[in-house]
């Protein structure tokens, strides 16, 4: 299953493992309840980018609301969604909850990935065998899928509302164990998670066009082999005249900075930053704590207010010298757009599909050592013109849009543009 990895990412491998002589409590005590509660507040206060908090005082109500539900109940799984909540609120998709007891009760694979498409719900990939891709959900179980949605969106962290729809079927925690998929044509499903296996995921390299075009897809930055894998592809084509880099629906993970100089044949540059400390009094055109994110922001910003100046950096001499497209989409995200950003700047390769996420960054980490762990994005990515990014994403330059009528035929028209465009002089 093609897509489905991607945040769940990376949120999985970001908790902290159990030892075998450990074991995690299901009924929280209330003073731990308490310590992680009023830690996260502190935390946020200290480390969250002020782009969307200026004052501790806009998270004061919210965290009221967030104490009172925790104090409520000893239920671990309650708490968790509880902590979920009050941390997607910032609408940061590098600021998060973890706890990897939730996971191990209830992160079993759904065992498909679906995604809106022109307001209906389509399924992108699937191991089931019943459902294929292009089937349209129409419910799950009694509940209509756009209603299902709407009462989830709360517990998903993002940096848009575009990446919250994109990641809702990445959380298994928010769907029963058991449900059943109506689709639109009446047709029902029933899917046990417990008999669901995770696909594994793999780099891919081939020839589409013998010693021409050659193709390497990388659906994760998430291991390092991941990147080693890509590089030997690189290496193996570097006689090609056009390589394709396949990055829809990657996870990220490791920033692959031996990848970027493999393909960067000139000088490139990396993000421009604002961090909390260098400009602890920004605040215009923040969304309020609890305001619904924007994928369209006009918050841009002036060089002048950027922490850090941005030198080009020089390429290598054994770098890919042909030409060079990227395949991206709205599952691009993180470590992925981090590789995709040089080539976007230095107008290295055509990048071709949808826009990516929109959200990058190496966050700050707290481990409370219970299986439960914070991320705080403590500064704000810019593309180095200064432009915005966070929410926004990086744009193609040449737009194509997968539709429900692709996937139910089995076309790639993303990779079909690819090359018509490769197979130009």
């Amino acid at each position: 299953m093609r897509a489905c990895i991607c945040f769940i990412f990376v949120l999985a491998c970001l908790g902290r493992w159990k030892t075998e002589d450990e074991s995690y409590q299901e009924n929280l005590p209330a003073k731990e309840r308490v310590f992680v509660a009023s830690k996260i507040y502190s935390l946020l206060q200290s480390g969250f980018f002020c782009a969307k908090i200026a004052t501790s005082q806009e998270l004061d109500q919210p965290y009221k609301n967030y104490l009172r539900k925790v104090l409520d109940t000893d239920d671990r799984r309650k708490f968790d969604l509880a902590t979920i909540e009050f941390v997607a609120q910032l609408h940061s998709g590098h600021t998060f909850f973890w706890d990897t007891w939730l996971n191990e009760s209830n992160g079993r694979p759904i065992g498909f990935y679906a995604l809106p498409f022109d307001g209906k719900w389509a399924i992108q990939s699937s191991a089931l065998e019943d459902l294929k891709p292009g089937d349209v959900i129409s419910k799950i179980d009694d509940t209509a899928i756009e209603p299902f949605f709407l009462q989830r969106q709360r517990y998903i962290s993002a940096s848009s509302r575009a990446a919250q729809r994109r990641n809702l079927f990445l959380l298994p925690y928010l769907f029963p164990e058991r449900f059943t998929l109506t689709l639109d044509d009446g047709k029902q499903i029933a899917v046990d998670r417990l008999k669901v296996s995770k696909p594994p995921q793999k780099v891919e390299g081939r020839w589409l066009n013998p010693d021409r075009i050659a193709y390497v897809r990388i659906p994760s930055f998430l291991d390092p082999m991941f990147e080693g894998f890509a590089l030997n592809y690189v290496r193996q084509f570097r006689h090609a005249g056009v390589l394709i880099v396949d990055v829809r629906n990657n996870s990220g993970g490791i920033p692959p900075k031996q990848l970027i100089r493999a393909v960067m044949d000139r000088p490139y540059r990396g993000w421009l930053q604002i961090t909390r400390s260098a400009d602890p009094t920004c605040t215009q055109n923040r969304p309020e704590i609890g305001q619904e994110p924007s994928a369209d922001s006009q918050d841009v910003p002036t060089l002048t207010r950027l922490a850090q100046s941005n030198k080009p950096i020089a390429p290598s001499q054994n770098a890919f010298h042909g030409r060079l497209i990227l395949l991206v989409d709205g599952g691009c995200v993180s470590a992925c757009e981090d590789f995709v950003e040089p080539s976007k700047d230095s107008g290295r390769a055509i990048i071709v599909g949808d826009t990516t996420q929109g959200s990058a960054g190496v966050p700050l980490f707290y481990d409370f050592h219970n299986g439960m762990t914070l991320r705080i994005a403590d500064k704000r990515s810019y593309l180095p013109d200064g432009s915005e990014f966070e929410g926004v994403g990086i744009k193609p330059d040449v737009e194509v849009h997968t539709t429900i009528d692709d996937l139910k035929n089995g076309r790639d028209p993303v990779l079909e543009k690819a090359l018509e465009i490769a197979n130009k002089p």
